[in-house]
């Protein structure tokens, strides 16, 4: 979770943003991330997500325009 969003690494090789709330969600984004199983968390730095599997590994500008 980061800033109220859950960041939800999808069975069909998507990343979700979703906004937590107590009587349900809101999707804000989905987008294609890396293809294959992963098990590995998910890590925010400086605006960027980073997702890798044994494969790959991918990094995405999360940070809103200036």
């Amino acid at each position: 979770m980061a800033s109220g969003y859950l960041i939800i690494l999808t069975g069909d090789d998507e990343i979700a943003l979703v906004k937590a709330a107590p009587l349900g969600h809101d999707e804000r984004a989905r987008f294609a991330a890396i293809k294959g199983k992963t098990w590995n968390h998910r890590v925010i730095a400086e605006g960027k997500l980073l997702v890798r599997n044994g494969a790959e590994m991918a990094c995405f500008n999360l940070a809103l325009p200036r």
